[in-house]
């Protein structure tokens, strides 16, 4: 024998000797005698939230994984933003024509863009300070180069 028959024939066994027979639900009798219950169920099915926009929104939100993602989502986005919206290409400040021409000003060109920088703050200063002495004579020359 295997186990469901001798199931079978145990509850039919059972049944038997009880007397039982399978319950049937009548939903008619039971609102005629419990109306007040009824009343209630009706009641708490019509205040029941509808699942409109906020009603999923509570449901999302109330699950761990979910205020997670969108926390994630969140922090990527503004991320994003930043390095989209950021300090972008910074523009060249004006200097002074005194300031173009220091050594440390050369140096900073230099590192920062080889000779081609150089030369351009060099043809700048110039156009702003323009020719040092335009009528230099040879004793000023001189002069200058023995101090």
């Amino acid at each position: 024998m295997n186990e469901q028959r001798d199931e079978k024939w145990l509850d039919e066994l059972i049944a038997g000797n009880i007397g039982t027979s399978e319950p049937k639900f009548d939903a008619e009798k039971w609102k005629q005698k419990y109306d007040r219950e009824f009343q209630t169920l009706i009641g708490r099915r019509s205040a029941r939230p509808s699942r409109g926009p906020l009603g999923l929104l509570r449901l999302v939100i109330s699950y761990r994984i979910t205020q997670v993602a969108a926390a994630a989502a969140i922090m990527i986005t503004l991320g994003l933003l930043i390095a989209y919206l950021g300090p972008g290409e910074q523009k060249q400040i004006e200097k002074s024509p005194a300031e173009m021409v220091t050594a440390m000003s050369y140096r900073m060109a230099y590192r920062h863009g080889g000779m081609e920088a150089l030369e351009k703050q060099c043809d700048d200063a110039v156009r702003l300070l323009g020719p040092s002495r335009p009528n230099s004579s040879l004793a000023d020359l001189a002069r200058d180069l023995n101090g």
